[in-house]
């Protein structure tokens, strides 16, 4: 949400400097596949304009900009991150790909996780085509060529392109508002201020990562997987409540490697690679980082 600046340390921040963008290597055919994806997906995504009226809680009151994109064109759903909606009184604006501005209202903020919703009137669009773009997280996979289409240094609308390099990485240790027990995606394409909340595009013009923040000194950008957004659009839009975990605690993925030298026996290793179930190799484990005291792990985990 902070439309500029970085920190010197090159530590991860939202809204990071502003840098040079990378050049493209795409073949002609490709350029023209992503131009007719683009020309699709580009309606649905809108810049925010968010004032939070009051200071609450770890926001400070003030005005920011980022991006959402429409996920439900029908009922005017956008998402967008969750350190954008906030957690306290907002009033919010969103500028649509013809310059047309709708007030938004929050409708969700996700706990525990940095995405959220608003909603409009698709009835007040005059000159914007009406469009969604799905969320897909299960064709995200490490080498899909994206694009990020946002509010980028608050200039409305850039395209930005980059690789997804990881999907394993920790959540970003973020000044401020921080998420957890998620991986999150990592790939290089550059986002600075004004570009949290952009739709990560795979060539099929569907969300495979939501961008979050990126890093002060580098092109490395981070993006939210959108597993837990989808479905929590699905129980949105169906009007049922959110299922929550119990367990009170923050985990953190480790390597098997490192996992050794926190005391994992070569046994305990051929095991939870035996009960692995998914196609994706397993390359660690989750390992309890924080107990919430008086929590139900408490003395357990």
């Amino acid at each position: 949400a902070d439309p500029g600046g970085g920190t010197p340390n090159g530590t991860p921040r939202r809204g990071s400097a502003s840098r040079p963008a990378p050049s493209s290597t795409s073949t002609g055919v490709e350029t023209r596949d992503w131009q007719a994806v683009i020309d699709r997906v580009k309606p649905a995504v809108v810049a925010l304009r968010v004032t939070l009226v009051r200071s609450f809680e770890r926001d400070e009151a003030g005005v920011g900009l980022a991006t959402g994109f429409v996920v439900d064109a029908k009922r005017g759903l956008i998402i967008a991150n969750r350190h954008v909606v906030s957690s306290g009184p907002t009033r919010a604006v969103a500028i649509f790909d013809q310059h047309e501005e709708l007030h938004v209202k929050a409708v969700y903020r996700d706990p525990t996780h940095d995405f959220g919703f608003f909603q409009f009137d698709p009835s007040q669009l005059r000159f914007t085509k009406l469009a969604e773009i799905p969320l897909r997280p299960d064709e995200l996979d490490v080498g899909v060529e994206i694009r990020v289409l946002g509010n980028d240094d608050a200039e409305k609308l850039q395209i930005l392109a980059g690789t997804v390099a990881r999907i394993d990485r920790n959540a970003p240790d973020y000044d401020g508002y921080q998420d957890e027990n998620t991986c999150y995606i990592g790939g290089a394409s550059n986002t600075s201020g004004g570009s949290s909340g952009s739709p990560v595009i795979n060539l099929a013009g569907h969300a495979i990562g939501l961008n979050a923040g990126g890093s002060s000194r580098t092109a490395a950008s981070f993006y939210l997987p959108l597993d837990r957004a989808r479905l929590c659009l699905e129980r949105l839009v169906a009007g049922k409540p959110f299922p929550r975990g119990t367990l009170q605690v923050v985990a953190l993925l480790k390597p098997f490697d490192q996992l050794r030298r926190m005391g994992l026996t070569p046994e305990q290793e051929e095991e939870a690679l035996a009960s692995r179930a998914s196609a994706r190799p397993m390359t660690g484990m989750l390992v309890v980082h924080r107990v919430l005291s008086g929590g139900p792990a408490e003395g357990k985990l």
